[in-house]
């Protein structure tokens, strides 16, 4: 076109040239749609990772949440557990360090002392979460219960049949961080920690973020 303008001394016809590039337009399109699906067709198309939108969900009225986490730190291993109402309100929480051991076991020992703490208060309708698959899949009897924590893992068992519902999920880290907090504030402790009240900041800010309904991404499977 354009040559044709210079050497030939065409008329310059603009509607002429915008319907010629749409029609180029939709050409370029077309091929752009069949390279797709033949990409997707063979076996070097590898799809998008999957956008998942994350948030901790509080339990229905009369219920309560538990959230445990375990943590290791060389050979020491600490844990965690929090206990929340459906407003998202602090009702117990507790920190242990449990010295030389496996972080699988530091993840059960604190779902044990979470569910302790919640006998102790006569919390029963409870729902339990965690971001260690293992634990909550040997809980749920999905999985063969692995030896070194079979023993934590009956002991979690019987308190279970001591509530009324109990309802154990995984759930991922981003939606787990009050927890796993408490459980690196364990490795700081020597032994056992349990407060109704929230004194440190960042944990505070940890939990009023997820009372708001703080949503983070993650991309995978």
């Amino acid at each position: 076109m354009r040559n044709a303008v210079i050497f030939q001394q065409e008329i310059v016809q603009p509607i002429k040239y915008l319907i010629r590039a749409k029609k180029l337009c939709v050409k370029w399109r077309i091929r752009t749609c069949m390279s797709v699906d033949h990409l997707t067709q063979g076996s070097f198309f590898t799809p998008p990772n999957k956008i998942h939108f994350i948030r901790w969900q509080p339990p229905t009225p009369g219920a309560v949440k538990l959230n445990f986490d375990g943590s290791l730190q060389g050979s020491s291993a600490a844990g965690g557990f929090i206990i929340r109402d459906w407003r998202g309100e602090i009702l117990i929480m507790g920190a242990s360090n449990y010295g030389d051991t496996s972080v699988i076991l530091a993840e059960c020992r604190a779902l044990r002392d979470g569910l302790v703490a919640a006998l102790n208060y006569e919390f029963s309708n409870l729902v339990v979460e965690g971001d260690n698959s293992m634990v909550v899949g040997a809980f749920n009897k999905e999985i063969a219960v692995p030896w070194c924590i079979k023993t934590t893992m009956q002991d979690i068992q019987l308190l279970a049949r001591q509530t009324q519902v109990i309802k154990v999920t995984h759930i991922y880290r981003e939606a787990n961080m009050a927890a796993d907090w408490l459980s690196k504030f364990g490795h700081s402790i020597a032994d056992t920690w349990l407060s109704t009240h929230c004194e440190s900041r960042d944990l505070r800010l940890i939990v009023q973020d997820d009372r708001i309904g703080r949503t983070l991404v993650r991309r995978g499977t």
